[in-house]
């Protein structure tokens, strides 16, 4: 729909009539200076949704109706600043999905249904200052899914459940302090 904008101003906010927002549909976009505001009744995040729109700043705070943030979907939107809120309701968690949101902080909390995360879903997100915390019916850690965080704090503590930690999933993590 607006897939490759550029020159945009101000922040974005959809409307909370919308109820789908179709595949890359601000993939790209640029030139925001405010805020995100994501529709209360968005139950999916689709694949490349947010991805590559630049000047989005502050608190990224996904919906508590979502149940699925799919491949990419918010993929280097490197302005976003403060929280990473990710609510229970998500499941699923796709490749790419924050990867290369470089300014989130605070805590990274994986919701407690998520049981697989995609490759790559948080790669090269350096800013977070908490702890990270993994679900305790976490079974997947995908390749690179952790590859060059820095800056969380705290544990690292893998789920007893988790079966499969792929290659380079923490690969360059650097702040764990126990």
């Amino acid at each position: 729909a607006f897939s490759g904008c550029s020159n945009l101003t101000g922040s974005l906010i959809i409307p909370e009539s919308v109820t789908s927002i179709g595949v890359s549909a601000f993939s790209g976009c640029s030139g925001f200076t405010g805020n995100l505001t994501i529709p209360k009744n968005l139950t999916k995040i689709n694949t490349g949704t947010f991805s590559g729109c630049s000047g989005l700043t502050g608190s990224l705070i996904i919906p508590a109706g979502v149940t699925s943030i799919g491949n990419s979907a918010f993929y280097k939107c490197s302005d976003l600043t403060g929280n990473l809120i990710i609510p229970e309701a998500v499941t699923s968690i796709g490749n790419l999905a924050f990867s290369g949101c470089i300014n989130f902080t605070g805590n990274l909390v994986v919701p407690k249904k998520v049981t697989s995360i995609g490759s790559e879903a948080f790669s090269g997100c350096i800013s977070f200052t908490g702890d990270l915390i993994l679900p305790k019916g976490l079974t997947v850690i995908s390749a690179s899914a952790f590859l060059g965080c820095s800056g969380l704090t705290g544990s690292l503590v893998i789920p007893n459940n988790v079966t499969s930690i792929e290659n380079s999933a923490f690969y360059g993590c650097r702040g764990f302090t126990g």
